[in-house]
């Protein structure tokens, strides 16, 4: 028995026939984080205005909380999220581009807020990884992207909280 507080089973434990039973689990129909209820189209408008305050050389304008990290990139792949590669971010939502680890611990980025991450875009804090510790984050493309997230590597990067759901802005 293996106990996992990301409700996630590598898929080897799947091929062996082990499955996850959750003692207190929530049902499936709750959105614990409030994720469902972001308004993606006011924040593909505030990504398109940072981008243009980026282009214009006007990035200290931006009305946003910006913080530098160490960004790192990973695919739902086995060779990214092994043991844990179900597709899944921590949170048990369906990883693939727009999803971002976070360390939720350390308290600067928490599960459901919108980032946007220069050079990468806008995304959700919805995941967290064993190495993401601290001031770093980890951005995640798509099953099949996995040459992206090598040739995005290891940099320093922007970003900005477009909105908090915890805080509702």
């Amino acid at each position: 028995m293996r106990f996992t507080s990301q409700y996630q089973i590598s898929s080897k434990e799947k091929a062996a026939g082990y499955t996850i039973i959750e003692k207190y689990s929530l049902p499936k129909t709750t959105d614990p984080y409030g994720f469902n209820k972001i308004d993606w189209e006011k924040a593909e408008a505030q990504a398109k205005e940072i981008q243009e305050a980026l282009s214009d050389g006007k990035d200290k304008n931006i009305p946003y909380p910006e913080f530098t990290v160490v960004a790192t990139a990973y695919t739902p792949h086995e060779r990214s999220c092994w043991p844990y590669a179900d597709g899944f971010t921590s949170t048990n939502y369906k990883a693939g581009y727009k999803s971002i680890a976070i360390d939720p611990e350390y308290g600067t980025f928490h599960y459901g807020d919108v980032l946007y991450v220069e050079g990468y875009g806008i995304g959700l804090a919805n995941d967290c990884g064993s190495a993401i510790k601290g001031n770093r984050i980890d951005v995640c493309f798509n099953l099949g992207d996995e040459q992206k997230a090598l040739d995005w590597g290891r940099k320093k990067v922007r970003v900005w909280i477009l909105s908090r759901i915890a805080e509702g802005k």
